[in-house]
């Protein structure tokens, strides 16, 4: 990459603002569907858990397909514009899909409607999300600009997060959520997608490089590398994080705090925390490098999800200021994850002579999609094993169990993660000259 390595603001806005449609139409179908699909469809938690658990298996084993192609890929657009285009109808059609199934189907015919429109869903969004985290990538040459990039995309990813659990809060309120949420499916799919068109319509490719030769021998070098090796599965223990709130937050407010008005109140906490500090952590990151600085974030993360393995019923507050705190982590890892896998490809780059952003931030989305989907799956087996049932009053082994996944399970993954990430060789110092890893 040659030129000026600033990123003006036209452009910051135009590669990362977008992104709040993807993230609303995600977070809705990943935070919202299974209490959905158990409480108003009345599928067992497991089967859904199941289906969910199929739909990213086959989301992750799409990614480094989508990746590679888009790395070896030759067209008048560019590399990724056809697949960023080519995402917004499908994702319309999966996600009209989830929210819309048919009144008389049930049993069956039911399970198999849902497990198709996840599939759609899932497979639309990696077309569209792998593509637009690779051009993040290869925008500028410049470390700390690539962080105000992902700092941006990632500000307006959680937007949409935002929003979702605002969606939420409406939908749970509602006297007919069927209804409703057959009802604004659509409107909400088709705004979505005018946002997403923004970024292949306005933000301009670098020329195209040697993308790599293969698939697999994409991901042998992803493999071989130390440091990525690292980065990912302390990405992965964070999508579990992000994954469990999520997730668990419907269950928590409505069962275990018995304040169904605040579902929506819970997650906010933990979304408007992470954007407040992001600006913050990309400052601080500069100072002191992206690994120390995630590194501290994470042993604050562990602390604030191990606080929610003690909280009843009336504890509202400090389930708020425990998943503010959490938020605030969340922030940093969000941003220096996908910052410092840029600088592993540009070191991967000098080695081979290829640039993969494809590759690598499809093991990246892989790892987010296996975490959060362990988040969903463990939901589903844990209620099942713990005894919940449905709109009713919840035993002491279900509630624990639901302290157990929004608190116990990203507490140990973040101490885990935080071990693991302490023996990171790369981002100890800003500005200084890194050389790859890739033995070990």
């Amino acid at each position: 990459m040659t030129g000026d390595p600033r990123v003006g603001m036209a452009r910051l806005l135009a590669y990362g603002g977008p992104v709040v449609g993807l993230a609303y139409l995600l977070f809705f179908v990943q935070f919202y569907f299974l209490k959905y699909a158990t409480d108003v469809l009345l599928l067992p938690p497991a089967v859904v858990g199941g289906l969910f658990a199929l739909a990213k298996l086959w989301d992750a084993t799409s990614n480094p397909l989508v990746g590679s192609w888009s790395d070896r890929s030759r067209s008048r657009l560019g590399r990724r514009k056809p697949f960023l285009f080519g995402a917004l109808p499908l994702v319309v059609a999966g996600y009209v899909m989830l929210w819309n199934p048919p009144a008389a189907l049930a049993g069956t015919a039911l399970v198999a409607w849902v497990g198709v429109a996840l599939l759609l869903f899932f497979s639309a969004f990696v077309l569209y999300a792998i593509p637009h985290a690779a051009l993040g990538a290869e925008l500028s040459p410049d470390s700390h600009e690539r962080t105000r990039l992902f700092g941006a995309r990632q500000i307006s990813f959680t937007l949409g997060m935002l929003l979702a659990f605002g969606a939420i809060q409406v939908a749970m309120n509602a006297a007919e959520p069927r209804a409703l949420t057959a009802t604004i499916a659509l409107p909400g799919a088709l705004v979505a997608a005018l946002l997403l068109a923004i970024t292949p319509l306005t933000v301009p490719e670098p020329p195209a490089r040697r993308g790599g030769q293969s698939l697999l021998a994409g991901l042998r070098d992803v493999a071989a590398n130390r440091p990525a090796r690292i980065l990912l599965f302390v990405w992965f223990v964070e999508s579990v994080g992000v994954g469990a709130v999520g997730t668990m937050a419907p269950y928590v407010a409505e069962y275990l705090l018995q304040r169904a008005d605040i579902v929506g109140s819970l997650p906010a906490a933990y979304v408007i925390s992470g954007i407040v500090t992001i600006p913050l952590w990309v400052r601080i990151s500069r100072r002191y490098g992206g690994r120390d600085t995630w590194l501290a974030a994470m042993l604050l993360a562990a602390a604030a999800f191990g606080g929610l393995l003690f909280v009843g019923a009336g504890d509202v507050a400090l389930v708020i200021v425990l998943l503010t705190v959490a938020g605030c982590a969340m922030g940093c890892g969000s941003v220096l994850s996908s910052s410092l896998m840029a600088d592993i490809i540009d070191l991967d780059e000098q080695r081979t002579g290829e640039r993969k952003e494809g590759v690598y931030s499809a093991a990246m989305m892989f790892m987010l999609k296996i975490g959060n989907s362990l988040s969903t799956v463990a939901s589903g087996l844990v209620l099942d094993a713990a005894g919940f049932v449905p709109n009713a009053e919840q035993s002491a082994d279900s509630l624990f169990g639901m302290r157990l996944l929004i608190g116990g399970l990203p507490c140990l993954g973040f101490l885990i993660g935080a071990a693991l990430f302490a023996r990171f060789p790369l981002g100890r110092k800003p500005h200084a000259k890194m050389e790859l890893v890739t033995e070990g």
